[in-house]
């Protein structure tokens, strides 16, 4: 037994005596310089280790290293690139008679690393890697190739995950009061980390490790915390990693939104697998609270080709003023995947739905220089006047001091031109199909529109809608490459029913009958007022069977020519529209005006042909309608005018638009009228009294008497 014990004890005495000879003969300090001068020869800068190299025993064979420092060249933001206070690493011996290598815990402590970008482009890290020297050619000659060195190409490729029979172990890893300052003075950002922490447990490959951290990020303006925890395993070859218990909780701040729970977590993933996560978010956004709440199943191969998502989930819920209702939740869901290798994103099954109302359809995203957007949306119902009505008033209209008001209101706003310059950087194209629309109390079906917006260019290319027993089909362009956009529409109206479309978006209608309308119009300038005064074009409109309404010319002809003659004017219980078969105009765009010289109504009694133009910066028409009677005028008691027949009578338009006013010029009809009873008058003469009345002289003080009486 004796012997046995003898056998057994001389290999733990042989290593105590090893340690021994290590510690009594072998000072690592003495290696300091050997180390300071390799590092500077490697790298070109300046390592300084301030602490001395120590020995340890317990719990395990190691060493400790005081203060140490990597320098950065001159200019850069903090004299080392990295820097920590503490360095500790421990060893256990007796496994490496095993072929075991037990590295015990590995501590680092007060660690800081800087990353410093110069506005040249110049990092720190640059020159860290010794330029290899180029060979001399024994003959000397420059232009010769450099001689090729023999490499075995399998001892090259040799990686750490060949142990050679080997079994590596590390107890942990703790890393505390790190800090990381990343500055960019070309981008102009600066990112500083603080307060990092990190330990990992136990770690051997092929098994589970426990891992923790935690920091704070300087921003800038923007100020974050991170803090997390999860469990890892790294396979045995060290080319496979799995997660699980994965949970992080973050903070995120800045001057106008505070997020103080953010929460994600994963159960478990695994290359090849699905995962399930959850993120969740809360705070305030713009003195909004917000709460949203994400679920999803991820996917992600090894081979990192295609990344899969499924049944993705999000409810947000946002309150405060501002918003519809003041409370607002919005829900959207979709399944996607993202290839890699094409840069190219999918999203079907996408579901939208807010203030109800509902999307779904389909998306595509190409990430090119500029990312190219693709999508079919498709919207069961949409009502604009439902959501503007949850929308809180606009406080600006309460009652304010008059002083202030008339200052205010004296005062020209500037218009300036809009800002286009974000349609540049789009590449979008797709269709959105609304079944029911609603808006401005207009009422539309089956809502199909096209466009496409491509650095800088927008395009509707189809446009079309049921409309009040018509439809209504359009096509624009805006170009907004330049400073000052140009815009094209051209849009036709046809079969419309007018009354009830004009009675539901006014109120009233001032025009009844079946309606088409053409337009082709263009211009430059986005501001309202250059937007009116450069848009040019024609208008084109065409009213079958209806009626204008707020005017009964026959009554206001019956009634003006009554009180001419001197007769009494009764009450009408007739309405005030005036009927027509047809009306049709061309209106012309230019310099803020519409002109027209062909306005023309047909009825049953009358014919109508006007002109003028409608000022459409102003509101304001001057419009000059001339009637004929074809029919009969009945007045009051059966009598009838029809002593005007054949006469044109005019009737003087102006005003605004909203409130126009109509004045019969009935100095004209009078004048008329008179010419026609001289000249019946002249005709009888002629008949009594044959070629004697022709004489000129005659005519002409029949004119002197008509001027006489109406000027």
């Amino acid at each position: 037994m004796k012997k046995i014990a003898l056998l057994i004890s001389i290999p733990f005495i042989a290593v105590i005596g090893a340690v021994l000879v290590l510690v009594l003969l072998v000072n690592p300090n003495e290696f300091k310089p050997l180390i300071t001068e390799q590092v500077e020869a490697q790298t070109g800068r300046q390592l300084t280790i301030d602490g001395d190299i120590e020995w340890r025993f317990f719990p395990s064979i190691g060493f400790s290293i005081g203060k140490m420092a990597l320098s950065n060249p001159e200019g850069f933001v903090e004299p080392n690139l990295v820097s920590f206070d503490n360095a500790i690493l421990d060893l256990n011996v007796r496994p490496l008679f095993q072929q075991e290598v037990s590295i015990g815990l590995i501590t680092l402590d007060g660690a800081s690393f800087t990353l410093h970008t110069l506005k040249n482009g110049v990092t720190n890290l640059d020159g860290l890697v010794a330029k290899k020297e180029t060979s001399t050619v024994e003959n000397n000659n420059p232009t010769a190739p450099a001689e090729e060195t023999d490499v075995n190409p399998e001892a090259s490729s040799a990686t750490s995950t060949e142990f050679n029979g080997w079994k590596v172990s590390l107890q942990g890893i703790a890393l505390t009061n790190a800090e990381v300052l990343i500055q960019d003075d070309k981008a102009g950002s600066k990112i500083h980390f603080s307060d990092m922490n990190l330990s990992l447990s136990q770690f051997i490959p092929g098994q589970w490790a426990k891992l923790n951290f935690d920091l704070k990020g300087d921003l800038g303006k923007q100020k974050v915390a991170l803090k997390g925890k999860t469990e890892l395993n790294i396979a045995e070859t060290l080319d496979d990693a799995s997660f699980k218990n994965v949970e992080f909780n973050a903070s995120y701040a800045d001057a106008v939104n505070k997020f103080n729970d953010i929460t994600f977590t994963i159960d478990q993933f695994s290359f090849d697998k699905w995962a399930n996560l959850v993120l969740k978010v809360k705070g305030k956004a713009n003195n909004l609270e917000v709460n949203s709440n994400s679920t999803f199943a991820l996917y992600v191969p090894k081979a990192l080709d295609l990344i899969k998502i499924k049944e993705f989930t999000s409810t947000n819920n946002v309150k405060g003023k501002g918003i519809p209702n003041e409370d607002v939740t919005a829900v959207i869901g979709f399944n996607s995947s993202f290839a890699l290798n094409k840069s190219f994103l999918k999203i079907d099954k996408l579901a939208l739905s807010a203030v109800d109302t509902d999307f779904t359809g389909k998306l595509s995203v190409q990430l090119n220089d500029i990312p190219k957007v693709r999508f079919d949306l498709r919207s069961p119902s949409i009502d604009v006047d439902a959501l503007l009505a949850t929308l809180p008033k606009d406080e600006s209209s309460k009652t304010v001091d008059s002083t202030t008001s008339t200052k205010a209101s004296s005062t020209p706003v500037k218009e300036v031109e809009p800002d286009l310059s974000a349609l540049k950087t789009l590449d979008v194209a797709g269709s959105i199909i609304i079944d029911k629309f609603k808006a401005n109390n207009a009422k539309m079906q089956n809502v199909t529109s096209v466009f496409s917006v491509n650095r800088g260019v927008l395009k509707l290319t189809k446009f079309h809608s049921d409309l009040y027993s018509g439809g209504i089909d359009m096509t624009a362009t805006l170009d907004a490459r330049k400073s000052v956009p140009t815009y094209s529409v051209k849009q036709t109206i046809k079969g419309v029913k007018v009354a009830p479309l004009l009675t539901d978006v006014m109120g009233e209608s001032l025009v009844e009958g079946t309606g088409n309308i053409a337009i082709n119009a263009s211009g430059k300038s986005l501001k309202p007022t250059a937007l009116k005064q450069n848009l040019k074009g024609k208008v084109s409109i065409n009213f079958a069977d209806g009626a204008v309404n707020g005017i009964n010319i026959p009554l206001l002809i019956r009634t003006t020519y009554a009180k001419i003659k001197g007769e009494k004017v009764k009450g009408s219980e007739e309405a005030e529209k005036t009927d027509f078969s047809a009306l049709t105009a061309d209106f012309y765009l230019a310099n803020g005006n519409a002109t027209t010289k062909n306005i023309k109504m047909v009825s049953p009694l009358l014919r109508i042909h006007g002109e003028g133009s409608a000022h459409y910066v102003n509101e304001t028409a001057n419009m000059l309608i001339k009637t004929s009677i074809v029919g009969t005028l009945k007045g009051q008691g059966g009598k009838d005018i029809d002593d005007l027949k054949d006469v044109t009578i005019p009737i003087r338009v102006t005003g605004s638009w909203t409130n126009p006013k109509y004045k019969l010029e009935f100095d004209d009809v009078m004048k008329q009228k008179a010419q026609k009873e001289i000249d019946r008058g002249i005709e009888k003469l002629e008949e009594k009294y044959g070629d004697k009345i022709k004489d000129e002289k005659v005519k002409d003080a029949a004119n002197k008497l008509l001027k006489g009486l109406f000027n």
